[in-house]
């Protein structure tokens, strides 16, 4: 008889690599695309279901309609106090002007617009730094009783953000030339942004895990970009040398707080771009799952990928959201997903999604074609 799954059992089953009925999937979006994508579903639009970081967190409607497995807990309780997306501009929690760019008629995206810690000349400099602490980043009220109800009315497995940005918060507070330059001549005053880093996320995961751990399936890092489109940002050795010992000492925290509320609890690093030289570090550090997984940057062949690394970690994304998505016919889309399928599923380890947030100019035609052929191409064959 064929095990019937529910959409947070087939997520389990994929994530401890092992193959549930079919591959599961995962919706990420920017908040113009959803809106598109809600009117062409004939469905609520919901802009309190936004955070500041340019993520739209759909709603159980829109993921029943398209059959998702995974929901993402809305972030408003990590957002600043009074954030609305009608602002132009606001300064984050961790000091960081952010202000509302326009590019195309109806898309949007807020962008860092300044770098207080520019001037920072000595670790005492950012160590004195008016640096955010739990109360500033998280409010549990706004979180533990969602989750609670999500996790009892629905099926999807819940996941979140929380943590990270061990790497890349400190080029948002420093500079980014000024950083990588000062990750090779001046690493003292890197290195101690960076442990500032990992001191806040061990208590704000703590927090986090406290309020609703036992609800989630996953749990996701902070962007922590490594990679660019054609290569590394920053040599391999570099990363070995000072931030994977950071991510390892953060990731194992993470495990260790997870696990007191679900002891199968994943973790997942967010990296874009060319990352396969770093796979090896990345997953000797901890990372359960790599997300959003790139198949047109450089050296992320996902059929080599899977090779390699698949029996180690789990992979999210890889459907071409720069080029199949964006521009391609419904046919393109379909033979996209059913090239990823084909590369990342077989033995479990995968979910299926696009490689990165769907942007506004997506057709919302080629969105249900993608889960369309998600779910046709995933099956797995008993």
């Amino acid at each position: 008889m064929t095990k019937v799954y529910s959409r947070r059992e087939r997520v389990a089953e994929a994530l401890n690599h092992r193959e549930p009925d079919r591959v599961p999937c995962d919706l990420t979006i920017s908040p113009p695309a959803y809106g598109v994508l809600c009117e062409h579903l004939g469905i609520k639009y919901e802009p309190y279901w936004w955070d500041d970081c340019n993520h739209a967190f759909p709603s159980v409607e829109c993921l029943e309609k398209l059959d998702v497995d995974v929901m993402h807990i809305p972030a408003y309780a990590f957002v600043p106090k009074g954030f609305s997306m009608e602002l132009p501009e606001f300064r984050d929690q961790w000091g960081v002007l952010r202000k509302k760019v326009e590019d195309t008629p109806g898309s949007f995206m807020y962008i860092n617009a300044d770098v207080p810690l520019k001037d920072a000349e000595t670790v005492e400099d950012v160590l004195n730094y008016a640096w955010p602490t739990v109360d500033d980043l998280f409010d549990p009220s706004k979180i533990e009783e969602l989750a609670k109800q999500l996790y009892k009315d629905t099926d999807f497995a819940l996941t979140l953000v929380t943590a990270g940005h061990v790497f890349e918060m400190p080029h948002f507070l420093m500079g980014f030339e000024r950083y990588l330059i000062d990750l090779y001549e001046n690493e003292e005053i890197a290195c101690a942004a960076m442990d500032k880093m990992v001191e806040i996320n061990k208590k704000l995961f703590t927090a986090v895990m406290k309020a609703c751990g036992k609800y989630l399936t996953y749990v996701r890092t902070n962007g922590e970009d490594i990679g660019t489109q054609n290569g590394p940002l920053l040599a391999p050795d570099k990363y070995r040398e000072l931030v994977k010992p950071r991510h390892a000492e953060e990731w194992a925290n993470m495990k260790n707080e997870f696990h007191k509320y679900n002891s199968d609890g994943k973790i997942a690093m967010h990296t874009c771009g060319s990352i396969k030289a770093f796979l090896p570090d990345i997953i000797d550090a901890g990372a359960d799952i790599i997300n959003p997984i790139q198949p047109n940057a450089r050296d992320m062949d996902t059929g080599e990928l899977k090779r390699l690394f698949g029996a180690k970690v789990c992979f999210h994304g890889g459907i071409d959201s720069q080029g199949a998505l964006v521009s391609g016919s419904v046919d393109d889309v379909r033979a996209e997903v059913k090239r990823r399928i084909n590369d990342l599923a077989p033995g479990g380890g995968y979910i299926a999604t696009p490689s990165h947030n769907i942007q506004f100019g997506v057709p919302p035609e080629n969105i249900i074609a993608m889960y369309d052929a998600i779910h046709e191409f995933g099956v797995y064959k008993k």
